[in-house]
């Protein structure tokens, strides 16, 4: 008997996994530069070069821009050096191939500086490195039968989902120049940091119209040779192409920086070149009656079912998440000059989840000397109760810090934090049926059967066992059209 099919199409995720690892690199300090005294503080700055899908696997490469501060021997303004630290990274899943999307996302999570003697250093930063795959699909499931017949008896049931049905990757470059405050007190500028924030986006004619802003950091040097935090706001628009994806769709975007430069230049201006990736992933709601189960009144029948899975998703509404703390240091402290954090992962342990920030902060004390102290620090989630699984989308925080007293520091962070829920819809979907028409059923000796029903019972399996029907059960019992399932009473069964 030929079945009838409904299609879903969908972008199926082969990967999304997030993993931090170190690189460690040794470094020389240049002829021209003092002798190392101590380290005061340590930034990294990812710059991703290749990422591409290769057969069952993904290979990311780049290089970690890393700028160490260090306090020379004899005291004095720190000095800068800029160490690049190579990385390659390969992660693999079955299923993978050169046309899978691909989104992959790369932050330096911490970085630390080792003083291995007064001319040589080693260098290790923590990169944290998000890696999604997809792969265009197409699930046929069946939901009935070309040739109706009133002796076929049918039991189906109703599933809303749903799914990413279209994903789209799109990169650019932004180039920028801002104005430093009180310009000419400065005389160089490093340590760039930036985070992508999404105000609205639209699909109109087949076009995604993104609008949002780059909120940028940077450590500015100033003609004293002390260290300031300057913050700008820098405005985007980009349209894209984005066929297949309807303007009343859900649709959700994640950004990833792949490289940012900063560079104080003679006229005063900070140039900024900022190569970006945008994920665009839209989310389809398919309403889908499946075949449970199927038996013939006259016939046997025989049927084969084959296990499905649909990756079904959605996104949850932005949460918001806090943390502070406070950090004694043992010194009287000057100046805070500079907060950074970044995230280091989503922690679900079976209690309540939390994110896991890595924060650094630079300050200045009393006698002149610059200090850096790193905490991790967890923002708990509030989820919904009835959400099972999530999986992060996306993270915006903002951290400041103050002193306390004379020694300590006030560590406050605030985040917006994009999840997705994962509830994957998992079936036996009826891939063949044969009536067996040379085999008649046996015939029964009676024309109605009295049952008495102790424990509930679906009214589905009674007739299948009795070959009759459920409408001509609740009709001789007079139960309602709603009526499934019978309990502690006595049933009239016609017997076809």
């Amino acid at each position: 008997m030929d079945l009838t099919k409904s299609r879903v199409a969908l972008c199926r995720p082969i990967l999304d996994t997030w993993n931090t690892y170190e690189e460690t690199t040794d470094a020389i300090v240049p002829d021209t530069f003092p002798d190392i005294a101590r380290v005061a503080a340590v930034y990294g700055n990812p710059q991703l070069k290749d990422d591409a899908p290769q057969s069952g696997r993904v290979l990311i490469s780049g290089s970690i821009h890393a700028t160490v501060l260090y306090v020379p021997e004899g005291g004095g303004a720190p000095r800068k050096l800029d160490i690049p630290i190579s990385f390659a990274h390969i992660e693999e899943a079955a299923g993978i191939d050169a046309d899978s999307r691909l989104f992959v996302s790369c932050r330096v999570v911490s970085a630390t500086a080792h003083v291995m003697n007064s001319r040589k250093l080693s260098v290790t930063a923590a990169l944290s490195l998000s890696c999604r795959v997809f792969a265009a699909d197409t699930v046929a499931l069946t939901d009935g039968f070309s040739d109706d017949s009133d002796d076929l008896q049918l039991l189906t049931t109703t599933h809303t989902i749903t799914v990413p049905s279209s994903v789209h990757r799109h990169e650019f470059t932004l180039m920028e120049d801002v104005s430093l405050p009180e310009g000419t007190k400065y005389n160089a500028v490093f340590a760039p940091r930036a985070e992508m924030r999404l105000s609205d986006c639209r699909i109109l004619n087949g076009k995604a119209v993104l609008k949002g802003d780059i909120a940028l950091h940077l450590l500015a040097q100033t003609n004293e040779e002390t260290l300031e935090n300057t913050d700008f706001v820098i405005p985007f628009t980009q349209i894209f192409e984005a066929e297949g994806i309807e303007e009343n769709q859900t649709v959700n975007v994640c950004f990833s920086i792949r490289h940012l430069d900063a560079e104080l230049r003679d006229d005063g201006l900070v140039g900024i070149g900022l190569g970006a990736c945008a994920l665009l992933t839209a989310f389809q709601t398919h309403t889908l009656q499946l075949i449970d189960d199927v038996y013939h009144l006259v016939h046997p029948v025989h049927a084969e079912t084959q296990p499905v899975t649909l990756p079904a998703c959605h996104p949850l509404a932005e949460l918001g998440c806090e943390a502070a703390e406070t950090i004694p240091v043992g010194m009287k402290i000057a100046q805070i000059s500079d907060v950074s954090a970044a995230l280091d992962a989503l922690i679900q342990d079976g209690g309540q989840p939390s994110l896991r920030m890595m924060v650094c902060i630079l300050y200045r004390a009393d006698d002149g000397e610059y200090y850096s102290v790193q905490r991790a620090v967890s923002l708990p989630l509030s989820i919904p109760d009835a959400t099972q699984h999530v999986r992060l989308n996306g993270m915006q925080c903002r951290a400041s810090a103050t002193i306390t007293g004379e020694d300590a520091i006030s560590l406050s962070l605030n985040g917006r934090c994009s999840l997705l829920c994962d509830e994957p819809l998992q079936l036996n979907d009826l891939s063949a049926l044969q009536i067996d028409s040379d085999t008649p059923a046996p015939a029964s000796p009676v024309s109605i059967i009295v049952r008495y029903v102790d424990a509930e019972e679906r009214l589905w399996d009674i007739a299948k066992s009795c070959r009759t029907t459920v409408d001509a059960i609740r009709q001789a019992n007079q139960l309602s059209d709603d009526c499934t399932a019978a309990k502690a009473q006595m049933l009239l069964i016609p017997v076809q």
